[in-house]
């Protein structure tokens, strides 16, 4: 539990730098109506200064030929899409001291603005103990900072079908139960319109299993999965 607060205090604080380089730039106004867009790297009062722009070209001017100097929004490089269809697949490690379980899933769904976003997900997690779980959930993203690099937090809610994996228990009944999920995460979007990103979060699936033993006797077992998991995917 203590790394996952670590890994989610990690998440949280390292895009905001990432966040102020994506979204201002310095805007040298010249008095004869030219704009310069990009980061000035020298200024001299009265004298002049050095900015370089996007392009990585560098122009010294005259403070004479200066007619403001602002911060202001950068044009044309937030790549994140702000309404329609969505899509998130990757897989996920479900962290527990006897071993890991992978998880692997995918989400259709509809992003509604440039921060809310939900869809319907299907997966599978082969806990193989001795069940196979197939979730069915709800999956709701909201972005925190409308930046190319944003934290993020999240939420899976449904439910876990089960399969019957492995063959040495005969078993009488079997059935799953409720999935819940919630966690953050750090998404990256690139000017191809994809995404990547990577999560953390607090995992609990539920499941029922029932056998005989000589006797015969019926033993029961109620499942209760709780893990903390770590994830990556990608979105588009």
């Amino acid at each position: 539990m203590k790394f996952f607060i670590l890994s989610a205090g990690i998440l949280f604080l390292f895009p905001l730098t990432l966040s102020a380089q994506d979204r201002v730039e310095d805007v040298v106004y010249l008095k004869n109506g030219s704009i310069i867009r990009g980061e000035i790297k020298e200024l001299k009062e009265n004298e002049f200064l050095k900015i370089e722009t996007a392009g990585r070209n560098i122009f010294i001017i005259s403070m004479d030929e200066v007619e403001d100097i602002r911060i202001e929004p950068t044009e044309g490089r937030l790549h994140f899409k702000e309404t329609g269809y969505m899509n998130r697949s990757g897989i996920e490690i479900l962290n527990a001291n006897n071993g890991i379980t992978p998880r692997f899933y995918m989400v259709n769904g509809y992003q509604f603005n440039s921060r809310f976003g939900a869809g319907f997900g299907i997966g599978l997690t082969p806990y193989n103990d001795p069940l196979t779980l197939v979730p069915f959930f709800v999956d709701m993203n909201l972005r925190l900072l409308e930046s190319n690099s944003s934290p993020y937090i999240f939420l899976k809610a449904g439910y876990n079908f089960s399969v019957h994996h492995d063959e040495n228990l005969d078993i009488n009944d079997h059935r799953g139960g409720l999935l819940f999920n919630p966690g953050i995460g750090l998404q990256f979007n690139l000017s191809s319109g994809l995404g990547w990103f990577i999560n953390a979060g607090y995992n609990i699936d539920n499941s029922y299993y029932e056998f005989d033993t000589w006797g015969p006797q019926t033993v029961e077992n109620d499942l209760s999965f709780r893990r903390v998991n770590f994830g990556l995917g990608l979105s588009f």
